[in-house]
């Protein structure tokens, strides 16, 4: 069995190439803290100051996701299960025109910082802080196992301690997202992104050569059923199938590309819809290109270690015969080589490319840098959005409610607020680069703490990562249902939230060290896990709705209760309505979002206090000066509108 310890170490060509990735990121991060200025607003720091174009914004969102854990990961389960888990591409069919045609359109309108906004806004600020809580434990935690992932690996080849390797890449991280803002990021990631992508099929071309061609890969793994592509089983329990893979999988992806705050951030800075929705449709390609790369890189390896008995894999090495076979094309396969005793699956492909390329200069350079590059743009793109919710929906809301401000202060976002001096908004920028430099502090506290924690690493991260389902359900639930109200859902988040952790825990405990479940498991606890955040995010949405029509039929002010079409998805709203201007667009804080006439039959005692007021000084019940009166025809087309209108809007649900 081959010695981790015997892997070749780095090469002077290898610390160049890392040292200048890392370089190269905070340079990106100096140049647009000077740049144009520097970030001296919030709308700058948080928002780009919505000015960027689809491309960038794309790969930015793809490099967000693309940490070393699916690099490492995505080989390893292909490596160990076969190629089914690829079929999960599948479900981007399902996920992005989700995301670019119902909420994405919606967050736009509103002209948000955060995503968290829109529940206060449809529902309450106790949602909203809520659904913000929830982000900001999950996404802390994440970024301190994707930390800790990478200095693993890097420790493994050149034996640099785990903890030098958290500080020296974390403070990178902080400083160039902490000084450069959300353009930093974005710029920085599609580096990143071109280092990634290059890295990868670098090394997917010299393994494919390194394994003995690409139609042994193929064949060799056919043979051993690796290409196990399809399984129709319907059964909810099955690891892996078609119908999880997909639906499933689908219900796991919306969460990252439709709400959350990392990815509706980031297409907000967008210069107009049309570019969001580009940015949002390019991520189709993109998320099914590097899912294959990554996939191939696992065929790769099984056919490269394809002989003796090993702890990785006894139940398929176990039928494998020793010495050389014959291939798909006739010539004898490569020599047999032994899989490498590790504690862990997923160092596999790390093992690999250190020992069967770490000779030749700059790769193994190029592989970490790989890795390094995954997860600085994970991270950035974590600690600018902590930043964001930080701000938006928790500090601004406390500050306002402490001196008593009007809640339009912080309920219409950063740029249409003109009730924030540029004075507090020059203060609220500094202290946007200090909760960015606070989290970065945390996430790299947290790495370190997995070197302690071991195995519990796993168990606190599939919990939080149940976190999404919810949140799912809760968007989906405002967005999709018009009578829904804040009580059901609350009462449907919390349902969902607790339903979750109930089954993710019960399937952690009850799981044995090799990975089946205890023979008295309850049935439930065997769920799959592409199955969680369908399940928990189904079970929100549902008791919100039996909820909210619990509440409505208890209270009667519920039942006229009016929601702003903008906050519903864009089928949803009234026939004949329109926006006259999206949140984006709108700079007088005295203006209203949407179209005046609706906001009329929102609030029409207001309206009835300003006729008076109006009447009073000498005008109109529509606001005109007795002198300036349209005739007739104008004031009859205003009144057809208004009917038509009330209509669509103005009935009671029953």
């Amino acid at each position: 069995m081959a010695d981790p310890t015997d892997v070749p170490g780095f090469m002077w060509l290898d610390y160049v190439l890392f040292s200048a990735m890392l370089a190269v990121s905070a340079a990106t991060g100096l140049y647009h803290a000077l740049a144009g200025g520097g970030q001296k607003s919030t709308a700058k720091f948080l928002m780009a100051e919505r000015s960027m174009m689809s491309i960038p914004i794309a790969i930015s969102v793809l490099a967000s996701y693309l940490s070393a854990i699916t690099i490492l990961g995505v080989p390893s389960e292909v490596f160990i299960y076969g190629i089914q888990y690829w079929m999960v591409i599948w479900c981007y069919f399902i996920t992005i025109p989700l995301t670019a045609l119902i909420y994405l359109p919606v967050f736009h309108g509103l002209g948000v910082i955060s995503a968290y906004e829109y529940l206060h806004k449809r529902f309450s600020m106790v949602v909203r802080i809520c659904g913000a809580v929830l982000f900001i434990l999950q996404t802390c935690l994440y970024l301190g196992v994707v930390s800790y992932a990478p200095a693993l690996a890097l420790e493994a080849v050149t034996n640099f301690p785990v903890w030098a390797t958290v500080l020296i890449t974390g403070i990178v991280c902080t400083i160039y997202t902490a000084l450069g803002g959300i353009k930093a990021v974005i710029w920085t990631d599609v580096f990143q992104f071109t280092v990634l992508f290059g890295s990868l099929v670098t090394i997917l071309g010299m393994g494919v050569v390194q394994a003995g061609g690409f139609p042994y890969v193929w064949h060799y793994n056919d043979e051993h059923d690796r290409l196990n592509f399809f399984d129709f089983n319907p059964n909810p329990t099955e690891r892996l199938s078609f119908w999880s893979l997909i639906i499933g999988g689908g219900f796991n992806a919306l969460p990252i590309w439709a709400i959350s705050q990392i990815s509706v951030q980031r297409f907000l800075t967008a210069k107009n819809l049309k570019e969001a929705k580009k940015s949002v449709w390019y991520g189709l390609p993109g998320s099914m290109l590097m899912l294959t790369l990554v996939s191939i890189l696992g065929l790769i390896l099984f056919a490269f270690y394809n002989n003796k008995l090993t702890p990785l894999l006894p139940p398929i090495n176990s039928n494998t015969t020793q010495g050389p076979q014959t291939g798909h094309s006739g010539s004898k396969t490569p020599e047999p080589h032994y899989t490498p005793d590790y504690q862990s699956p997923d160092q596999i492909l790390i093992y690999f490319v250190s020992e069967e390329f770490g000779k030749i200069p700059g790769i193994q350079g190029l592989f970490v840098s790989c890795l390094f590059a995954g997860t600085l743009s994970t991270v950035a793109s974590g600690l600018n959005s902590l930043a964001a919710v930080t701000l938006v929906d928790i500090i601004r809301p406390w500050r306002d409610h402490r001196n008593a401000v009007n809640e339009v202060a912080y309920i219409n976002g950063i740029e249409g607020d003109e009730g924030l001096s540029n004075k507090q908004d020059m203060r609220d920028t500094v202290l946007s680069k200090i909760l960015t430099s606070v989290y970065g502090v945390v996430s790299m506290a947290l790495a370190l703490g997995a070197t302690k924690l071991g195995s519990l690493v796993t168990m606190v991260n599939s919990v939080f990562g149940a976190v999404g389902g919810p949140l799912l359900g809760l968007f989906s639930l405002g967005m999709l249902y018009r009578r829904a109200n804040s009580g059901g859902a609350l009462i449907g988040l919390l349902a969902g939230f607790c339903m979750a952790m109930w089954v993710t825990i019960g399937a952690i405990m009850n799981t044995k060290d090799d990975g089946t479940f205890k023979d008295d498991t309850f049935p439930l606890y065997k769920l799959s896990f592409m199955w969680y955040s369908a399940f928990s995010s189904i079970i929100t949405f549902i008791v919100g709705v039996v909820v909210s029509e619990v509440v409505r039929w208890q209270i009667v002010e519920e039942r006229y209760a009016r929601v702003d079409p903008l906050l519903l998805a864009t089928f949803l709203r009234p026939k004949g309505w329109h926006a006259t201007a999206s949140g984006t667009e709108i700079l007088d804080p005295d203006l209203q979002i949407g179209d005046p006439v609706f906001q009329s039959l929102i609030n029409p005692r207001e309206e009835e206090h300003e006729e008076d007021d109006e009447e009073e000084e000498g005008t109109g019940v529509l606001g005109v000066p007795i002198e300036d009166v349209v005739d007739t025809h104008e004031m009859a087309s205003v009144s057809n509108k208004t009917e038509e209108v009330t209509s669509n809007v103005d009935a009671p649900d029953t």
